[in-house]
């Protein structure tokens, strides 16, 4: 149990003499000797009072600095907490972002992992079909490889036929020679595939090979 402060305790003492003379005033007095003591009875309960309206207003002064100071504790206690929650709000807002960033990248991890999987998973099949791939472009080229001389044999008989020597480094035009040494016929000759048809280069060669 908090004790009284010493100013209480004087107050109280102080009100307890008024208290005590002010009964003292109640009975008048009936000779002059009591009279006397009666005048000093009142100056002493005037004094008394006068040192109690001193006193209250003292002790009022320093309840409004007691209650300044407190109220300014309060204010300050008021601010930092104000503080404290702003700091704890921007903590969880971050704390907040860092955990939604923490998902998406769970969930970019997790679809990661999927698409890298199903790439695993297809990784046979296209291996399968490129297997056949491979096995086709082998089997075109060693079909080209067994018809090589059987080409070679025609392309030698179509020349000895038309008199055609192919210039084969020519790629986007016909050129080459024909040559009939028993007509001393010798001409060159290049025909844009571009301007003519197929029918149309076949009379230009024959008209040449005709001379």
């Amino acid at each position: 149990m908090t004790s009284p402060s010493p100013e209480c305790m004087e107050e109280h003492s102080q009100w307890a003499a008024l208290e005590s003379t002010m009964a003292e005033m109640i009975s008048p007095p009936n000779n002059r000797s009591a009279a006397h003591n009666y005048v000093a009875t009142i100056e002493k309960g005037t004094a008394l009072l006068q040192s109690l309206s001193i006193e209250t207003s003292r002790l009022r002064n320093s309840s409004l600095k007691i209650s300044n100071v407190i109220s300014f504790s309060i204010q300050n206690e008021r601010a930092a907490l104000t503080e404290e929650s702003n700091e704890l709000t921007r903590q969880s807002s971050s704390v907040q972002a860092l955990e939604d960033e923490l998902s998406s990248l769970r969930r970019s991890n997790t679809e990661m992992r999927n698409k890298r999987r199903m790439a695993e998973d297809s990784i046979p099949i296209h291996q399968a079909v490129a297997n056949e791939k491979i096995a086709e472009v082998d089997e075109i080229q060693s079909r080209h490889v067994r018809n090589l001389p059987k080409i070679k044999r025609e392309l030698s008989l179509h020349g000895l036929m038309t008199n055609i020597k192919w210039d084969y480094n020519q790629t986007s035009v016909l050129a080459g020679e024909i040559s009939m040494p028993g007509r001393m016929v010798h001409k060159r000759f290049v025909i844009d595939k571009e301007d003519f048809g197929e029918f149309e280069i076949a009379e230009r060669l024959w008209d040449l090979i005709d001379g």
